[in-house]
């Protein structure tokens, strides 16, 4: 399996039915866990994984968001659900060793990440993101946007205690519905 991105065969909407994520205009925002689709969060609850947190990321074609690591950078994954986008790619870095530590920063939306320039980073992997995907987002990584509105839903992961998931434990609770 992909250590960086590995779509998923998620075929159940992730949110209510009511609720339309592309009337969002906001870079970056939190989404009530209560809009949460109850059919997905028991799918996932039974597999062993918990929805912490919902954020969404709008880009406008061309708006590129920054180099980052969510959190304080390790190993950390999310469900991602990609809408429109077309052409768009995620890419992935590793640290330059001589790369000091990073201060945290907060997102508008309260989240922590660390942020790098491109000097500071090695690109590793691109792809593609569409449709649902888990996604790793403890290491650092980007979005390029050329074509049209992206939206991006995300979904934070953990397991039942809290904890969130690495890729290796994602994969393996996820494993049926990887493609």
């Amino acid at each position: 399996m992909n250590p960086y991105c590995n779509p998923l065969t998620l075929y159940i909407s992730p949110m209510r039915e009511m609720y339309d994520i592309t009337k969002i205009t906001e870079h970056h925002t939190s989404i009530s866990l209560d809009e949460i689709n109850l059919e997905i969060k028991e799918l996932l609850f039974n597999l062993g994984i918990k929805v912490s947190w919902i954020e969404l990321f709008y880009r406008k074609p061309g708006q590129q968001g920054t180099i980052h690591a969510d959190n304080l950078s390790g190993d950390f994954t999310k469900i991602n659900w990609i809408y429109k986008g077309k052409n768009s790619k995620m890419l992935w870095f590793t640290i330059n060793d001589s790369v000091n530590k990073k201060q945290v920063k907060v997102t508008m939306a309260d989240t922590e990440y660390l942020e790098f320039s491109l000097n500071e980073v090695t690109h590793v992997h691109a792809t593609n993101v569409t449709g649902c995907a888990l996604i790793q987002v403890g290491i650092p990584h980007l979005v390029v946007n050329p074509k049209e509105d992206r939206y991006c839903l995300c979904f934070v992961l953990t397991d039942l205690a809290g904890n969130r998931l690495t890729m290796k434990q994602a994969q393996k609770l996820l494993s049926k519905y990887i493609e």
